[in-house]
């Protein structure tokens, strides 16, 4: 009994291959009933027709096509996948297939396939992938990188710290998401040193990786809160607002009196973060800091966010965010601030050591 190979080879005018990949049509012959075992092999040699039935079996969430592709002996099947996720063809080849296959989700499904204990040999997927995250073609490139950052290999660090340097941005962000997700700390000294020169798009990127990255990031980051450069002191705050971590309390502190204005207000957004815990050593700050004006309304914003989410703080710190706003708030708030600290501790609100 023969089957439709939708291959050009094969091709009987049924649905048309063109160099596009667009489905003329969106009538399909039957799948036919080739075991996927078989159809896998046929696959990794290149032929689109057991490819196109095997994907149908994939689709259908079929465990036999999964047993098929994870037990196939094969690295030439994962780097066709690859292709086909990155390109759209096979093997090389322009590759007609279904609208259905066009979804995401079902590229999300052929993406599961590459990540441990889902789908194939984590040994074969590395060495594709790594191999892959070498090749000419950009979007190959971005593909395998992208997938590495889901697999979450720390052994695949030293590649993807060099995909940081790709000349293709797709492929540089890719990289700066695979490397937050490896957790592996030394992923922070080269997202650090991409940091001083990127612009706002690569900045954001690599703020989301330290985040990922954890707390093994924040030794790194006390350290770039004292940089010369602004732009790295406010990449410094804003990641140490999102990780929450006490020992970057006081840098967001001392950074509410920074000598650039954006510093001191990202500063203060992420002190909001730290909700409570940031109410002493707040008001000691404005006590002894020189109270400029964005201090002052840096200031305001930490304390207006506290007493906006817990009420009983209101009394207290309300009249500290009055001097900030006066005319002399220079010399108003530091006694404001020594007043509200001392009513504080002597109402049991607070204890101050």
């Amino acid at each position: 009994m023969e089957f439709y190979d939708p291959s050009p080879e094969n091709n009987t005018g049924n649905v048309a291959i063109t160099s596009d990949t667009t489905p003329v049509q969106d009538e399909h012959p039957p799948v036919g009933i080739t075991p996927p075992q078989v159809l896998a092999q046929e696959a990794a040699d290149g032929h689109r027709g057991a490819a196109w039935r095997l994907m149908h079996w994939i689709m259908d969430n079929d465990p036999r096509a999964l047993i098929a592709v994870t037990s196939l002996e094969d690295n030439r099947l994962a780097q066709h996948l690859i292709e086909f996720l990155a390109l759209g063809t096979w093997a090389g080849k322009p590759f007609t297939i279904p609208i259905s296959f066009r979804l995401a989700h079902f590229r999300t499904r052929l993406r599961t396939l590459f990540l441990p204990e889902s789908g194939m040999d984590p040994a074969r997927v590395e060495q594709v992938l790594l191999t892959a995250a070498r090749d000419k073609r950009p979007a190959v490139r971005e593909t395998a990188v992208h997938i590495l950052g889901l697999v979450g290999s720390r052994t695949a660090t030293p590649a993807l710290i060099k995909a940081l340097h790709d000349p293709v941005l797709p492929v540089q962000l890719q990289a700066i998401k695979a490397l937050g997700r490896t957790h592996d700390p030394a992923a922070i000294p080269p997202l650090f040193a991409i940091l001083h020169s990127a612009n706002e798009q690569l900045g954001s990127q690599i703020s989301q990786a330290l985040v990922n990255l954890g707390s093994m990031a924040v030794p790194e980051l006390l350290k770039e809160s004292h940089s010369p450069s602004a732009w790295m002191r406010w990449q410094s705050a804003r990641v140490m607002g999102e990780l929450c971590d006490q020992r970057a309390l006081p840098a967001l502190v001392r950074m509410l009196a920074d000598n650039d204005y954006s510093v001191a207000w990202m500063a203060a957004k992420s002190l909001v973060h730290y909700g409570q815990d940031s109410l002493v050593p707040v008001l000691q700050q404005l006590v002894t800091a020189e109270t400029s004006s964005w201090v002052a309304n840096a200031g305001a914003y930490v304390l207006r966010n506290l007493y906006t989410h817990n009420m009983t703080l209101k009394p207290y710190l309300l009249p500290v965010e009055q001097a900030m706003h006066g005319v002399s708030y220079n010399i108003a708030t530091p006694n404001a601030a020594r007043k509200a600290l001392a009513k504080l501790a002597a109402d049991g609100v607070v204890k101050i050591s």
